[in-house]
């Protein structure tokens, strides 16, 4: 039967290398088909959700990257507490949250954190509020099921916002791509 911290030290190691794979793709791929599509309102509306959903992926992918390596470095007796878990689950989470602020801090701390709680959806957090103010779950159903029509897209400023994203997302493949280098070496040095 396998030791839980190798398997901990495993699952942290896949997750991170998902995360590693999800922001390439975005960059590589998502991002410049973007910029293929017939109109700015499309562009518009496709680069919110890609946002939206890797955000939250990212997000995910880090905290259970970091939480089963701290949790292997944790558990483990005092020969086997190897300072690369710690490292790597440092490179995670500054690879999602240190990036996400430093490319979003002109909102913030505070409105960079309701955005994240927005894209995430937290349910406990959000609270969706009818017309007359109040908030009731039958008028978040109604809400989703608005279309928002939205006018004076500006192709620059699209433009600039998939570039913006575009690094955004190479700077989390780099991070964490090196986190996954340094889990990947850690596995094989504990297996040695």
């Amino acid at each position: 039967m396998p030791c839980p911290i190798t398997v901990t030290k495993f699952i942290g190691t896949v997750s991170l290398g998902l995360l590693t794979g999800v922001s390439y793709a975005t960059a590589a791929i998502t991002i410049p088909t973007l910029k293929a599509l017939p109109t700015a309102s499309h562009a518009t509306r496709a680069l919110k959700d890609v946002k939206k959903l890797s955000r939250k992926h990212a997000i995910r992918l880090s905290n259970l990257t970091s939480t089963c390596l701290f949790f292997a470095w944790f558990v483990a007796s005092r020969r086997k507490k190897h300072p690369y878990l710690l490292w790597v689950s440092l490179a995670s989470t500054l690879s999602t949250w240190g990036v996400d602020f430093w490319f979003n801090r002109q909102l913030g701390l505070g409105g960079w954190l309701r955005s994240v709680v927005e894209d995430i959806e937290f349910p406990s957090l959000t609270v969706k509020k009818t017309s007359s103010g109040s908030s009731s779950p039958s008028s978040a159903k109604k809400d989703e099921d608005l279309v928002v029509v939205e006018a004076d897209f500006n192709g620059e400023s699209i433009e600039q916002d998939l570039a913006r994203e575009r690094r955004l997302q190479s700077v989390r493949t780099w991070l964490s791509g090196a986190a996954l280098s340094m889990a990947i070496v850690g596995l094989w040095g504990d297996g040695a």
